[in-house]
């Protein structure tokens, strides 16, 4: 029978995620990031899998070549290891609040739905899967760079994490040139269902795709660091 002289046992706290798990994660999700990345360089340089002009042509448009199979394993693959890196930047407790958690998603998600959703092949977005690959492209392009930016903001006077802030938050800004000129036309669609071409559309979105790219791994260092 208990007392106010019987001890009250004291819960140990829950243990702390091991590091070398984690560091086992981040190295499956970088790893998947780069195999990612391998297949849209053998898409830009095989004319079979990826007979394409890289200047004109946007990214989706390789879901309509023979190598769509790449294309959509490199969104998956991208996606999948952008949600490890997202996990163990929020366990650590670097991602925090509701808005940069949102982007983070939304980046992750829209990934995704840019793969299972295939654009319309005439360039206009017609057919509601159409519409929601436009959608899942415009979210895409924005969401990265907005975590990034939150990030960056958010550490940025962390005497630990000030260097991986700056970082962050430098090819945020970068790639924001390079993302509006979709974002316009991406509206004028919605608003008044009329298409808007751009000049060097599928150059203008292969250097944001390289800076985001960038950004990503720069977070998955920051995640690992973050690890030890």
């Amino acid at each position: 029978m208990a007392t106010e002289l019987t001890p009250v046992p004291i819960q140990a706290p829950a243990p702390a995620p091991s590091a070398t798990g984690t560091k086992l994660a981040l190295g499956a999700a970088v790893a998947a990031v780069l195999v990612a990345a391998a297949f849209l360089v053998v898409l830009h340089v095989d004319r079979y899998w990826g007979p394409i002009d890289p200047v004109s042509a946007m990214l989706s448009d390789y879901a309509w070549t023979p190598g769509w199979w790449m294309w959509a394993a490199a969104m998956l693959l991208t996606s999948a290891g952008s949600v490890v890196v997202a996990l163990v930047l929020r366990r650590r407790g670097i991602l925090y609040g509701p808005l940069t958690v949102f982007a983070t998603a939304a980046w992750c998600a829209g990934l995704a739905a840019v793969a299972l959703f295939t654009k319309d092949p005439q360039g206009n977005a017609v057919s509601w899967v159409g519409k929601v690959h436009l959608g899942a492209t415009g979210i895409s392009c924005v969401s990265l760079p907005l975590a990034g930016w939150l990030l960056g903001w958010a550490h940025r006077n962390s005497p630990r994490w000030r260097g991986f802030a700056r970082w962050s938050r430098i090819l945020a800004l970068t790639a924001v040139p390079f993302f509006l000129p979709f974002l316009i036309p991406f509206a004028a669609n919605v608003a008044f269902g009329q298409h808007l071409p751009t000049v060097a559309t599928g150059l203008v979105e292969r250097v944001m795709a390289v800076l985001e790219l960038v950004e990503l791994l720069v977070l998955a260092g920051w995640a690992w660091r973050a690890a030890e």
